[in-house]
């Protein structure tokens, strides 16, 4: 057998720009100071040394949600594109074919989702598949703000992203409804009947018109602003410290990852960078208190 040994032969390129801006807004007795950096950037892969795609994110189940093609970010969620919810039979029937067959509990039937026939050859294949989003996020942004007022310093850390689209991936077992497992409260807006819903599919044990199939009803905007840090101190006036035997004495409360503002609604926007969330452990909060002593 000929063994074709792994190489270097891809090319990917990133274009951007980051801007990095530090000011002292006000000086006295009340001090602001302010810093701040954002970065612009713009993935693409420029060759594979080859015509032919590579598939990516795996996620068991012969399922892949991305791929490496050229021209095209790294990492680019790829597959079928959503477009309601057959609501009766005739509507199947008029429908390209998705999955046919006699037996309503194996085949497309009225509460399953309809997909996109991409190619217009009345049949929906692999071949309908498209390109459903980038996971790399297009701005990285973050600001630090401090205050001080007569012993009071008081910190804020700002940090987020923006542009980048997120994979869901715990949603097909969470949402699929295919097998008897519990399920998010979502479901409950599930079709049951003709008008009922035109988003969330029926339950269906294993889900015969692959509902859960990688489509774009799982990927999600990532974008978000969080909080990261918030620290409130107190530093005593010398003259107590020195009462105290110290040469500085500071006392201070702090919260780690406050809060998040964003649009997905998994646990947490923050995953990795091929931007798929599947049992991904969310940040936690962490709330501290302490004591700087000097000697």
């Amino acid at each position: 057998d000929i063994v074709v040994p792994s190489i270097n032969a891809g090319k990917m390129q990133n274009k951007g720009i980051e801007i990095a801006v530090t000011t002292q807004n006000t000086r006295g007795a009340f001090e602001w100071n302010t810093s701040f950096n954002v970065s612009f950037n713009k993935n693409k892969i420029v060759s594979l040394n080859d015509s032919v795609p590579m598939f990516t994110g795996s996620i068991g189940l012969n399922q892949n949600l991305a791929i490496h093609s050229e021209g095209h970010p790294l990492n680019s969620f790829y597959g079928f594109v959503t477009n309601g919810i057959f609501q009766n039979q005739k509507e199947v029937d008029a429908y390209a074919v998705q999955v046919p067959g006699a037996d309503p509990y194996n085949r497309t039937s009225p509460g399953d989702i309809k997909f996109r026939d991409l190619n217009n050859d009345g049949k929906i294949d692999d071949a309908d598949r498209t390109y459903l989003g980038n996971p790399n996020p297009t701005v990285i942004f973050a600001m630090n703000n401090t205050f001080a007022y007569k012993g009071i310093d008081l910190g804020i850390f700002l940090q987020g992203i923006s542009g980048n689209k997120v994979f869901n991936a715990n949603r097909i077992n969470q949402e699929g409804m295919a097998v008897a497992q519990n399920q998010t409260t979502a479901v409950l807006d599930r079709w049951t009947g003709e008008g009922t819903s035109n988003s969330m599919p029926r339950a269906v044990f294993n889900d015969p018109n692959k509902n859960t199939r990688v489509s774009d009803r799982y990927v999600e905007d990532g974008s978000y602003l969080r909080i990261k840090n918030v620290t409130l101190g107190y530093t005593l006036p010398k003259e107590l410290s020195a009462k105290a035997k110290f040469s500085a004495a500071r006392i201070y409360v702090s919260c780690q990852n406050l809060v998040t503002f964003t649009n997905y609604t998994g646990f947490d926007p923050e995953v990795s960078s091929n931007g798929i969330d599947l049992n991904v452990y969310p940040v936690t909060r962490t709330l501290s208190a302490g004591i700087n002593l000097a000697f």
